[in-house]
């Protein structure tokens, strides 16, 4: 071979061996034209949404929070928000892409929050879920009722100034206030009418199902509703001579989420004349029939505690000077017992959140 060819070969296997082993060259960009990789990058994170700030940063269930941030789009019904798992209802007539305003969820625990737009989640916000009590399964009821039915018994108190028994006021069948709690029960039975009375089934419209669990005007409080429950409760008579006057427990049928019917077994403490009292008592009127203030009682009356029989009886024994300074009875002449009797009522339910907090109740 000629050495001009063999050098013509040689300087061609060169070149094409320098050829394989440059790196690709990428085509040089014009001015304002980004780059394709960080372009695309660059789109991919803007959509996933973003959570910058909670507002507050801790609540309890039925609170209003305001969610600000980016990437949460224009269409309420594609967004989720959840409290640690706990899906939240949201507000779609304060929203932007920007804020949320959602309610804290019935069961909510502690945990992050967590804005889903068209499938994709932004990282968790920390919100802290402060304890309360479940208001679907217990309410504080207020009211006002009365015993209708029941053993007939006098209650009496000790007059010093005149050192007799006094008989009172306590038990008589007066109104009375009520104050304790309710426990919903978990049964929908004989509660479907009220429910369709104030949360009537929506239009069949498909978007009005996903954001309207009721019609237009209802009230999504009586969507499955529950009207029974049971409660017990402290009684207060403000003008007897005992400010409580008992208590009472049974059971209530919720016509309304404002009004409920109370029906139950009451109970009564009653200062009445011990055994031992009584007896003494009928004996020393037996034996001085004519002697004052004995001849206003009647014996048996006293031995059987009749209604008001020892009304104004004295304590210490007369004759006829008058009273002496012996007592008839050498302990307390009265002792509590306690008696029961039928009660009905009407039941008010108490929203201490929205009582306590009135501006932190969610619709």
């Amino acid at each position: 071979m000629r050495p001009s060819l063999r050098l013509a070969v040689w300087l061609s296997c060169l070149c094409a061996l320098i050829t394989a082993q440059a790196p690709a060259q990428t085509p040089p960009q014009g001015p304002g034209q980004p780059d394709r990789d960080q372009s695309a990058a660059a789109k991919g994170s803007k959509s996933l949404p973003e959570i910058k700030e909670l507002k507050p940063e801790s609540g309890s269930s039925g609170e209003i929070v305001t969610i600000s941030g980016s990437g949460f789009g224009s269409e309420p019904s594609k967004v989720k928000v959840k409290f640690n798992g706990k899906i939240a209802k949201i507000d779609s007539a304060h929203w932007s892409d920007s804020s949320i305003t959602a309610v804290i969820p019935i069961g909510a625990s502690s945990g992050d929050v967590v804005v889903t737009v068209d499938g994709k989640d932004s990282k968790g916000k920390a919100f802290t879920v402060t304890a309360e009590y479940d208001q679907s399964a217990f309410e504080v009821v207020t009211g006002v009722g009365a015993e209708v039915a029941g053993e007939e018994v006098t209650s009496y108190k000790v007059d010093t100034t005149n050192n007799a028994l006094s008989q009172t006021n306590v038990g008589r069948k007066t109104v009375e206030i009520l104050l304790g709690g309710g426990f919903i029960m978990p049964w929908r039975k004989g509660g479907h009418w009220i429910e369709k009375s104030y949360c009537p089934e929506p239009k069949p419209d498909a978007t009005d199902k996903e954001r309207k669990p009721c019609g237009a005007g209802g009230d999504t409080a009586y969507k499955n509703y529950r009207p029974w429950e049971t409660f017990l409760s402290i009684r207060f008579a403000p003008t007897s001579d005992q400010t409580i006057n008992g208590f009472v427990v049974g059971g209530g049928y919720r016509i309304t989420k404002y009004f409920t019917l109370l029906t139950g077994y009451a109970v009564t403490p009653f200062n009445e004349p011990t055994h031992g009292f009584r007896v003494v008592a009928s004996q020393v009127v037996a034996a001085n029939p004519t002697v004052y203030p004995y001849s206003h009682f009647n014996a048996d009356d006293l031995l059987h505690n009749r209604p008001g029989a020892f009304d104004g009886f004295p304590l210490f024994l007369y004759n006829a000077s008058g009273v002496t300074t012996t007592k008839i009875f050498p302990t307390s002449p009265t002792v509590v017992h306690y008696h029961s009797g039928i009660y009905f009522g009407v039941g008010i339910p108490l929203n201490l959140t929205a009582l306590f907090k009135p501006g932190g109740g969610g619709k």
